[in-house]
């Protein structure tokens, strides 16, 4: 029994230290105030004042310009939010365009941009095709694609013919034009003409 009474203080002596350094350790996790992870929210963490921002494509042309007078950014969907912003579309293979909006938010890297109240695009007019009017509380603005939507009210004109509805999508290089529900449209016979004189 002597000669084991050694292995039972060593043991005794283990099981010690392993409850106090169990013990050690709970009082310290405990004792010091862990911060709860951080949650991302939707607030602004940059902002800016007068801006100009300018995307290009991938071999480094500018093809769009954006001004405005505030320009916020959210970092839980890396979104922007600009004020009284205009947007200048300016690829080279597509007609021109100027939008603005009293509020712009950009989504997706610019490849998604929302434009609420007052919102206005003006497409220039070029050799073949008038000048177009597009004006809505809301529209859509696909830049990659060269499209612009809305599911609101909307009034275009186009040289001296409007047009009217609840909904439109238009494509800026076919120069194609859809108005929805409720349409209104008066044609005016001058473009009638011109495009008669348009056909081959």
């Amino acid at each position: 029994m002597k000669e084991r009474l050694p292995t039972f203080i060593a043991l005794f002596l283990l099981i010690i230290l392993v409850i106090a350094t169990w013990w050690a350790a709970d009082y310290t996790q405990r004792a010091i105030p862990i911060e709860p992870p951080v949650q991302i929210t939707h607030e602004p963490d940059a902002w800016s004042g007068n801006f100009v921002m300018i995307s290009s494509d991938n071999q480094g042309i500018a093809t769009n310009r954006l001004t405005g007078t505030q320009l916020v950014h959210y970092p839980d969907d890396d979104s922007y939010e600009a004020s009284h912003a205009t947007l200048f579309g300016i690829r080279p293979d597509t007609p021109r365009t100027q939008a603005s909006a009293d509020k712009v938010t950009l989504k997706d890297k610019g490849d998604f941009i929302l434009m609420q109240g007052n919102a206005h695009i003006h497409r220039f007019p070029s050799e073949d095709t008038s000048a177009l009017d597009i004006r809505s509380e809301e529209l859509t603005v696909l830049p990659n694609e060269s499209i612009i939507k809305t599911d609101k009210p909307a009034d275009v004109l186009q040289g001296n013919s409007r047009m009217q509805g609840k909904g439109m999508i238009y494509n800026n290089k076919t120069r194609r034009l859809e108005v929805f529900a409720n349409t209104d449209v008066v044609i005016s016979p001058q473009d009638i003409n011109k495009a008669n004189k348009d056909k081959p």
